[in-house]
Formats: structure tokens, C-alpha cells, sequence
């Protein structure tokens, strides 16, 4: 309990120091290039209308929703510290998950794939942690060929937006 306090307190005191320096700078706009891990998009709409429509859209192409964590509630009730508008999207296609399980049973621990909704300088985000580039540790061609597929489609509902 004592280490939890403790990384408790650190994190309080992090969070307070990006405050007072302007916010976390993040990579959103720079993530685009070859190498990156992230795909970053403004959406041009307000927070809420754009985690709907990126609802929508992952629907549309067999994706649900399966988990959601809203950081900046998170933080805010944890850590005392306000931010913007910030939520995690884990979507999840069974098709694919089930492919990629029957690749490989420890490929699970890379899913859900994570899509985040942020408001940053009062201007929305989504962002995509790129499949092919997360699992491209494994090495493993088959995983990196449905993970590509995967996140072909992805991008497609990102870019619908």
C-alpha cells in the first residue's frame, strides 16, 4: 500500500510539472512519418462527436468497442490533476482476434487495438497505435499480414472522419 501511495505522489508531482510547463507536448502531427508509431489526425469536430463517429465507423467495418478508459476522469479522480477531454478506445473485431490467437496464443496480449479521442489546444484528435508497428516485435510474417489488414481498416475509419 506504502509503494502505491508513493507512486501515487510521483505521479501527482509529474503531472503537476507538465502543467506548469504547458501540458504534455505529445506527437500528434508529427507521427505520420514512416517510422512512427502512431497514425494522428485532427477530426475537425468536438470531442464527443468524434468518439461517436469513430463508434460508428469501427461498427461499420465488424469492430466493437470493448473497453474504454476516460483518462482525464481518471486523472482528475486519482491524481486531483484536470486535463482535456481524453479517452482510450480498445476495438476489437473477433474475426481477426480469433486469426491472430490461432497464429500465435500469446499475440492476445497486443489486443485490443488502442485508438484514442483527445482534445489538445482546443482542437480534437484521434490517434491510432499503429498494429503493424506494435507487432512487429514478434517477428512473425503471418501475425504482421492479418495485423496489416487490420490496420488498413483502421486507418480507413480514421480518415472518414
Amino acid at each position: 500500500m506504502n509503494d502505491e501511495v508513493n507512486d501515487m505522489e510521483r505521479m501527482r508531482g509529474k503531472m503537476a510539472d507538465m502543467e506548469r510547463k504547458g501540458g504534455c507536448k505529445g506527437h500528434h502531427g508529427r507521427m505520420k512519418e514512416k517510422d512512427g508509431y502512431m497514425h494522428v489526425k485532427e477530426s475537425g469536430m468536438g470531442f464527443d462527436e468524434t468518439v461517436e463517429r469513430i463508434r460508428e465507423g469501427l461498427n461499420e467495418e465488424g469492430f466493437g468497442v470493448i473497453s474504454e478508459v476516460r483518462v482525464d476522469r481518471l486523472f482528475k479522480e486519482k491524481l486531483g490533476v484536470d486535463m482535456e477531454p481524453y479517452v482510450i478506445l480498445g476495438a476489437c473485431n473477433p474475426r481477426f482476434s480469433s486469426q491472430l490467437i490461432g497464429i500465435d496464443i500469446n499475440s492476445g496480449s497486443f489486443l485490443p487495438c488502442n485508438m484514442l479521442v483527445y482534445v489538445k489546444d482546443g482542437k480534437t484528435h484521434v490517434g491510432l497505435l499503429l498494429p503493424t508497428k506494435a507487432m512487429s516485435v514478434t517477428k512473425n510474417d503471418e501475425l504482421l499480414k492479418v495485423t496489416g489488414e487490420v490496420e488498413k481498416i483502421l486507418l480507413n475509419v480514421i480518415e472518414k472522419i
